[in-house]
């Protein structure tokens, strides 16, 4: 008993270095942002939500694309890489994070589109957010509401919703839905290069929540002998809102796809509400600067 009770400590004491040692400096150790200073664990709502709107920001698809539609027959890959800046120096990245966190966090999205009819696209992808083992799974819909008129100073305007899972991360149970409506212009240089500026504004959605978080996890609580528990979880405290207005600027020759584009995020601003108590959203003022790389057929 005392050999296999030896051998079951030892396979859980490697499992454990071997996923801190494969643990980048951007994933999160939620149980830091709670303490059991009074007796009973709690946990920081407010450091929590303004991570959350940080984190949503960060991994949230991006557009990347114009207001026109692919049509009914077009089909378009492309790679994205975008620099986000984020509150580096704020307790809820200090705090949860491994090191001190860079500035600006790059991640990387991919993103298949298609045409289904004349004014009607969808896409899938996924972002990854470098330096973690963090993902989203996206997923959007897309109206152009007006098109085609290229030969006149008459821009496209279209409707779009998009989606997000978080995967990857530990403890973190996040969500995000946005809707935007975009404007662009299609400027044609010659017969198979054309120069298309975009702008548009999107209104992001997060939600989140922990699982069951331990604020001594290299202590066993059944082996205590205070008999004080020691978890707590962060609950949902309501929808975090940010604002995300964008600007850009496709380039497509042949069937390539060349994007810039640029998103200046105003820091969080929208309280939620725990067992009536306002919790405040910090997250601060975040840039993302988006290069994009794909075919176009």
């Amino acid at each position: 008993m005392p050999r296999r009770f030896l051998f079951s400590f030892a396979l859980a004491a490697l499992g454990l270095q071997s996923s801190e040692a494969w643990a980048g400096a951007y994933d999160l150790r939620l149980n830091q942002l709670g303490n059991a200073d009074a007796g009973t664990p709690v946990g920081d709502n407010s450091q929590f939500r303004s991570l959350s709107s940080e984190l949503g920001v960060l991994m949230a698809p991006k557009p990347v694309d114009t207001a026109d539609s692919l049509g009914l027959s077009g089909f378009a890959v492309s790679a994205d890489v975008s620099l986000n800046t984020i509150s580096n120096t704020e307790k809820y990245w200090t705090d949860t994070t491994r090191g001190t966190p860079g500035k600006m966090a790059p991640t990387l999205q991919v993103m298949g589109r298609k045409g289904l009819w004349p004014g009607i696209e969808v896409g899938a992808g996924a972002t990854h957010l470098f330096n973690s083992r963090m993902w989203t799974i996206s997923g959007y819909g897309k109206f152009a509401l007006h098109e085609g008129f290229h030969h006149l100073p008459i821009p496209s305007i279209a409707l779009r919703g998009m989606f997000s899972r978080l995967i990857g991360a530990e403890d973190m149970n996040m969500t995000t839905a946005s809707a935007d409506v975009s404007i662009s212009h299609v400027f044609g240089l010659g017969k198979t290069v054309n120069l298309t500026p975009y702008a548009g504004y999107q209104a992001l959605f997060i939600i989140a929540r922990s699982g069951v978080l331990d604020v001594t996890p290299t202590t066993d609580e059944y082996l205590n002998p205070s008999g004080k528990l020691s978890e707590f979880v962060f609950k949902d405290a309501g929808v975090i809102m940010r604002h995300r207005p964008f600007v850009g600027l496709r380039f497509i020759f042949s069937v390539i796809r060349v994007t810039l584009e640029a998103m200046i995020v105003p820091g969080g601003g929208r309280a939620g509400k725990l067992d009536g108590t306002s919790i405040a959203d910090k997250s601060g003022l975040q840039q993302q600067y988006t290069l994009s790389l794909g075919l176009d057929f």
